[in-house]
């Protein structure tokens, strides 16, 4: 009689996933897993409504796993709606990103790293702020950091964020693993795009970005460029941003004037948002790592973004760099590629797209992620 082989069961838990880029990844790499076979695995995966609707956007079909469940998780409440018990009875919970707050589990839990506020806790976005939010926020930088720490091992995306983990007492000696991040292929197949309507900008240069408006990011200083732009170069620019409502209603009436709110996005819809664009601006300065320079690089639009070591490691000679701290220098580096002739400055482009097509493969992350589980599962 041949004997039945119990299958492991592993969760790909992305119940905590909201907004922006975490979104992104975990839809591409469940996208990608759909398209695997793993006999000896039953996989069931967690995915917040957001993710899901990407999933169903994608038509990922999520009947291959053992189960895919819609379920919402925010931040430390998750302790309070009973997450850690829902773990048990998974051989490995692989987290997408991190943190996952659950107080005791046996659980090998693996956990995705993207929180620079952790590796960089002086940085100038926080210092900058008043202080009670300041405080407010390096005590939940710090909680954050306990239940990271509770990862059996960690995945980054970049170098520098391994270096600066290994610098923590707390994951001193913690298994870290650095699977380069990466564009789904969505962005090569235009017939897989969603449709999206952008709002027109007559005789203006249209220049956006996809991203939630966090502090670190910058994005307040658009208006005040676009203003500059204007002033001192004649030029004149229309910014395009993708929030939420609830983050949209947080901007000033200054901003609101000044930008066009587009509204979230679904992950097929991205291209198109870089398609109606002339250019893409990222003025953030604090990142483990984003695919927004990646993107723009890919739909061959021309980079406005923060001369950074975290963006230099990235785009390496295909950005056109400014001080994000300086109103100045963000339009100096707008009005410079804008005044030269079509054909020199979009010259470059293409090189560029080739450049950035070393991260377009989301099938390897994805395998990467899988070699990081078997690898728990062996142990």
């Amino acid at each position: 009689m041949n004997s039945v082989i119990k299958k492991r069961k592993i969760l790909i838990n992305c119940s905590n996933l909201h907004n922006s880029g975490g979104v992104a990844v975990a839809v591409s790499f469940v996208d990608c897993l759909s398209h695997e076979e793993y006999q000896d695995l039953d996989i069931y995966v967690w995915v917040s409504s957001e993710v899901n609707d990407n999933l169903n956007a994608l038509g990922t079909d999520k009947s291959v796993f053992a189960s895919c469940c819609e379920i919402n998780y925010y931040g430390i409440k998750a302790i309070w709606q009973g997450i850690g018990g829902r773990f048990s009875g998974f051989d490995v919970v692989f987290t997408v990103f991190g943190p996952a707050y659950y107080l005791s589990t046996k659980t090998v839990h693996i956990m995705g790293f993207a929180q620079p506020n952790i590796i960089y806790p002086s940085n100038h976005v926080l210092m900058n702020l008043a202080l009670l939010e300041k405080i407010k926020l390096s005590m939940k930088f710090k909680i954050q950091e306990l239940f990271f720490a509770r990862a059996n091992s960690l995945v980054v995306e970049l170098e520098h964020v391994e270096v600066g983990l290994n610098k923590k007492f707390l994951f001193r000696n913690k298994t870290i693993d650095i699977v380069y991040s990466s564009v789904d292929s969505v962005f090569l197949e235009p017939g897989r795009w969603g449709e999206l309507t952008v709002p027109s900008a007559t005789n203006s240069i249209r220049l956006g970005v996809i991203s939630k408006n966090a502090p670190n990011k910058n994005l307040k200083v658009l208006p005040a460029v676009k203003e500059v732009l204007w002033e001192n170069h004649k030029i004149q620019v229309e910014f395009y941003v993708t929030f939420p409502e609830n983050e949209w209603n947080t901007c000033s009436e200054y901003f609101k004037n000044n930008v066009v709110n587009v509204g979230p996005l679904r992950l097929n819809q991205c291209p198109a948002f870089y398609s109606s664009m002339d250019g893409v601006i990222f003025p953030s300065l604090l990142e483990c790592f984003s695919a927004v320079p990646i993107e723009a690089m890919i739909m061959k639009k021309p980079l406005f973004i923060s001369d950074m070591p975290f963006f230099r490691d990235v785009c390496r000679d295909w950005g056109n760099y400014f001080d994000p701290y300086d109103v100045a220098d963000i339009s100096n580096s707008v009005a410079d590629y804008f005044s030269q002739p079509k054909d020199k400055r979009n010259a470059g482009l293409h090189d560029a797209s080739c450049f950035a097509m070393k991260y377009a493969n989301p099938s390897e992350r994805a395998r990467k992620y899988m070699d990081i589980i078997f690898g728990q599962l062996s142990k």
